[in-house]
């Protein structure tokens, strides 16, 4: 086998993982779809013929050819080959496939899909002892196929036959299948058609009643026996569309958990969905609720700021205090200050006394021994504010100013540290 190379001109179909690797030839996957077919509703099996090799540790199963599944008999419903089945296919490996052997067999199971009956799985394991023959269900209505081999490394009976993952379909010239088909013409490979199935009441295994017949309007499926509860040669004289209803009864069952769990999580999905949107809400909220809450604190920072600065200039004798309507309040912090009125002089004609425009009290001035050296400025500061703290006055903001290198009396930053001027 030095010399074997594989085919170039292949098509995948699934996934490929370890282990066996199948390669079939597309002739045989015709030849086998379309002799079940022909059976119509019956189930059919055949011979897979071919070769096992082992290429750089690699093991691959090619099957170049399928043998009629001839003399086949029904043993407790279920189909089987037998010793006159096992003749023939030896007798046409010798005549049309020389150097091959029989690497598995094909069983057709219309309208079931590609589920591996455990009754078949068994029968495989019996007469189909060597590790790389294989089963090929297929279904011809529904156009499905699936690979089942031997695994062993199963830990329960029900898992000794697992389906392969993936398998190949290579294009090459079969003049053997070509010449097998030839010589058995009179096979004929034309799919049955479902109507020409004689209609008989159906009969359930187990007991000799008939089922009552319901409208069709009110027909409840979670009550309707499983095709299963049938002998299968009672399924073999229903009606196709009988077949079929009870079929899609089964899978609606079976499909049943996973739609309630698909509906479920989308349920669930649905509200985290609402309860992101309602955090993001809430949370665009809070940031807009914070930047008011700011924009407050500022406001209210500058109105201190002003109020200290009018306090100061209050004191220093440019706001002058002026009571209306009462009498002089007690404390200091119930003047009203008002601007101080440019003193007039009164008319020629009228006889007045001027009225004396009063004037600041001298506050007295500190030394400068107590005026300290620097100052640090504080949130809420002026230099109005810090020149009548330390000096009684506001006539040093322009030597503050200079001395510090302050171009704009109202622009000071917290914090910053300046020189006092001595007096």
């Amino acid at each position: 086998m030095s010399d074997f190379t594989l085919p170039t001109n292949i098509k995948q179909i699934g996934s490929i993982g370890d282990g066996l690797r199948i390669y079939v030839e597309d002739y045989v996957c015709t030849f086998l779809h379309q002799y079940a077919e022909a059976g119509g509703y019956g189930e059919r099996l055949a011979f897979l013929v071919g070769r096992h090799l082992m290429i750089d540790g690699q093991p691959i199963l090619f099957i170049n050819g399928a043998i009629h599944g001839k003399h086949t008999e029904e043993y407790e419903g279920f189909l089987r080959f037998t010793e006159k089945s096992r003749d023939y296919a030896e007798t046409v490996l010798d005549e049309h496939f020389p150097m091959m052997e029989i690497v598995g067999w094909m069983q057709s199971q219309p309208s079931y899909g590609t589920y591996l009956n455990q009754h078949y799985a068994s029968y495989h394991l019996r007469q189909f002892r060597k590790a790389y023959q294989v089963m090929f269900v297929l279904d011809p209505i529904e156009r499905s196929n699936a690979f089942y081999a031997p695994d062993p490394d199963a830990r329960t009976p029900s898992e000794r036959m697992t389906e392969a993952s993936g398998y190949f379909i290579y294009y090459e010239k079969n003049t053997n299948m070509h010449e097998y088909m030839l010589a058995n013409k009179s096979i004929d490979y034309t799919a049955a058609s479902p109507t020409i199935i004689e209609k008989t009441p159906l009969v359930f295994s187990g007991t000799d009643e008939e089922p009552e017949d319901m409208p069709s309007d009110s027909y409840d499926y979670e009550d309707e026996p499983s095709l299963a509860d049938y002998s299968r040669s009672s399924r073999y004289s229903m009606e196709p569309e009988e077949i079929i209803r009870r079929h899609q009864s089964e899978k609606a069952k079976r499909k049943a958990p996973a739609t309630e769990h698909r509906r479920a999580l989308n349920m669930v999905a649905s509200l985290c969905a609402v309860l992101f949107v309602v955090t993001f809400i809430m949370g665009v909220g809070l940031v807009r609720n914070q930047d008011r809450i700011n924009a407050m604190e500022q406001e209210i920072r500058l109105l201190n700021t002003g109020y200290r600065n009018l306090f100061a200039q209050m004191h220093a004798g440019e706001l002058t205090p002026v009571f209306v309507g009462q009498d002089p309040p007690a404390q200091e912090d119930d003047y009203i200050a008002l601007p101080t009125p440019e003193a007039t002089e009164p008319p020629a004609e009228a006889d007045a006394t001027p009225i004396p425009t009063p004037q600041p009290t001298p506050t007295p001035e500190l030394p400068s021994a107590q005026i300290p050296e620097t100052y640090t400025i504080q949130y809420g500061d002026s230099l109005i504010g810090i020149s009548m703290r330390f000096f009684d006055t506001a006539d040093m903001v322009e030597a503050i100013m200079y001395l510090n290198g302050i171009e704009d009396p109202h622009h000071i930053v917290a914090g910053r540290t300046i020189a006092l001027p001595r007096r």
